[in-house]
């Protein structure tokens, strides 16, 4: 199994012999998802670590003491979207070094390279919390990640979204796990509201540590959960980069960061290889030049060095 040799991929190759993540890609490309398991994901540590940072900046925002085997609610933390059994954390990147160093996990870096093309970019990083209750109604709310088109069709000959959660808690279907239709990212469009009535939707089951990682066409939502405490996960959702992201990213990203993460994948990952978004005095393009792909400088119409002469 061959990575797009064209520009620069994260050594894909190698990654994929070295964790035999061939066999999950082969997954995520039949039937639109898959489960890699805790020992080639990270640490128990690392997972750990991860979880009791979650649960820290939770209580920072809600108010109130969150422990594992309890139910909770969002107290003073008014961010949507959330129901009476759950709520969302987002730009979890800034929160804490160690969320950088997750987007520089190997097997994160590999998978969204692998099926954006080289193109991927980080559109948001969340935490969905979860906890005893009805949530998302008889829908299990279904839906796809990719953006679809005006006629409501997703793309079929290539990929734009994937999307990935680390199983902070065990998921089971009584613990509210991810559901999925699978194969349904081969249809190509978004589910209609009646298609959960007629769809095999199933449960993803899997131990604390585990990678649940999909296509961006998959249908997919979660079950209720039954039981008493919470489920938490992290989740990590990547975009083509000619897609806009769903959080503001590459706008906050501060130079201590780039710092910790020296050479280009980490740039690349937070969007600053792309110049759009400029003002009247038109593209800044100092990113491209330190940090783009080698398919980027071949599109380069000018000369690097008259353009760093003129903008220093």
């Amino acid at each position: 199994m061959k990575v797009n040799q064209s520009v620069e991929n994260y050594g894909c190759d190698t990654v994929i012999e070295k964790l035999n993540l061939a066999k999950y890609i082969s997954e995520v490309e039949d039937i639109g998802f898959t489960v890699i398991p805790p020992e080639i994901v990270a640490s128990e540590n690392t997972r750990k670590e991860i979880l009791a940072k979650i649960i820290e900046i939770a209580e920072k925002k809600t108010g109130n003491t969150l422990k594992l085997d309890q139910n909770t609610n969002s107290g003073n933390y008014k961010a949507i979207p959330q129901t009476d059994s759950q709520f969302v954390l987002y730009q979890l990147l800034f929160e804490d070094e160690i969320f950088e160093r997750w987007l520089m996990n190997e097997i994160i870096l590999c998978l969204s390279s692998y099926f954006l093309n080289n193109q991927a970019q980080l559109s948001t990083m969340s935490s969905f919390i979860k906890w005893k209750g009805v949530n998302y109604q008889d829908s299990l709310g279904l839906h796809a990640d990719t953006q679809p088109s005006p006629n409501g069709k997703l793309p079929s000959e290539w990929v734009d979204a994937c999307n990935s959660v680390l199983c902070l808690t065990d998921y089971t279907k009584d613990d509210g796990a991810l559901a999925v239709v699978p194969y349904s990212h081969k249809i190509a469009r978004q589910p209609s509201a009646d298609d959960y009535k007629k769809s095999n939707v199933i449960p993803v089951e899997a131990p604390a540590g585990s990678l649940i990682f999909w296509h961006g066409n998959l249908w997919h939502g979660a079950f209720p959960k039954l039981t008493d405490g919470l489920r938490i996960n992290l989740t990590t959702f990547m975009n083509h980069r000619r897609i806009k992201t769903q959080e503001c990213i590459k706008e906050k990203v501060t130079q201590e960061m780039l710092d910790r993460n020296p050479g280009k994948h980490f740039a690349r990952m937070v969007g600053l290889n792309d110049s759009n978004g400029f003002d009247q005095n038109g593209p800044v393009l100092d990113g491209i030049i330190n940090y783009g792909t080698e398919d980027q400088m071949k599109r380069f119409t000018f000369n690097v060095k008259d353009y760093k002469k003129r903008n220093r």
